[in-house]
């Protein structure tokens, strides 16, 4: 998300809130309820520490990164968790300010019986520097977010940002999100590489036992074993035929007094050619011995 100081804040405002400038946090007194506002929603701004940001719209690259992470955190979501896009949250008393994804347990707050706090924030920045998010983050981290991460579009990097150095870290691509807001562990890279993004969607749609795939799963198991019958069905009678063609030329070869050595037993037995025991069948009814029947 850009963000641009605005040279209008008091329209910014929401109704009833007073000049971000004129607020002075009051000493010992608990933070704001997070949907308490300073900036009036949909009015495309923040307000950091009492200063009205505008926030700007985004280049393509910007905004289809916004939308494929919003996607597979969407997608992979346990029970009991929804995502947010853009999404306002009270910071302190002189900030109210959205990041660009939130992950948020759904159930009220038992306390204040509104929204509970965001679990994750995830800020996508394009033109934006990396040090410039970190005032906004370092409100999240303070309200009390567990988890915040960045996602540097020009570069394909992902950061986190880590409380005890109160910095960023980069994540290797080749690494896992794991997180109790998800189902499955999150691959790094899907968060920069769409294919991998709708590969861990589909896996959280597999462990949570989505009911439109768990249907076409067990309709296509279903046509499996209707098929697996009838070749089974199929295969069971074509070795009846070749059982019984062998039958009946060694029954021919007996009624006519030709002895069956070994050697040619062992061919007869091993056959699975009906067309060739069919003309084994018609030489045993004129043959002197089983080698002349045998022949080809």
């Amino acid at each position: 998300m850009t963000l641009k100081p605005s040279q209008g804040p008091d329209a910014l405002l929401a109704p009833g809130a007073a000049t971000p400038g004129a607020i002075a946090p009051g000493k010992g007194r608990s933070l704001p309820s997070v949907d308490d506002r300073l900036v009036a929603p949909e009015s495309h701004a923040e307000i950091i520490d009492g200063r009205v940001y505008r926030t700007m719209g985004a280049h393509p690259p910007h905004a289809m990164q916004h939308a494929e992470v919003a996607h597979v955190f969407a997608g992979i979501l346990a029970d009991g968790y929804a995502v947010a896009v853009d999404m306002l949250t009270r910071l302190d008393e002189e900030s109210d300010a959205a990041p660009d994804v939130s992950v948020f347990a759904t159930r009220t707050d038992e306390k204040t019986g509104e929204r509970q706090l965001e679990e994750i924030a995830f800020e996508v920045l394009d033109t934006e520097r990396l040090g410039h998010a970190t005032t906004k983050v370092e409100k999240f981290a303070h309200r009390g977010v567990r988890r915040i991460f960045a996602i540097k579009v020009a570069t394909r990097r992902v950061f986190e940002w880590d409380r005890s150095v109160s910095d960023w870290t980069e994540l290797p691509l080749d690494a896992e999100i794991t997180d109790r807001c998800f189902v499955v562990p999150l691959p790094v890279r899907a968060l920069v590489d769409r294919m991998l993004a709708h590969d861990a969607v589909a896996r959280a749609l597999l462990a949570s036992r989505n009911t439109v795939i768990e249907r076409e799963l067990a309709a296509r198991e279903a046509r499996g074993e209707i098929r697996g019958e009838a070749r089974g069905e199929a295969r069971g009678e074509a070795r009846g035929r070749l059982a019984g063609l062998r039958e009946t030329l060694l029954r021919i070869l007996a009624r006519r007094g030709v002895e069956v050595d070994e050697s040619s037993l062992a061919r007869i037995t091993a056959c699975e050619d009906g067309a060739l025991l069919e003309v084994w069948i018609d030489h045993a009814l004129v043959a002197k011995s089983a080698r002349e029947a045998l022949s080809e």
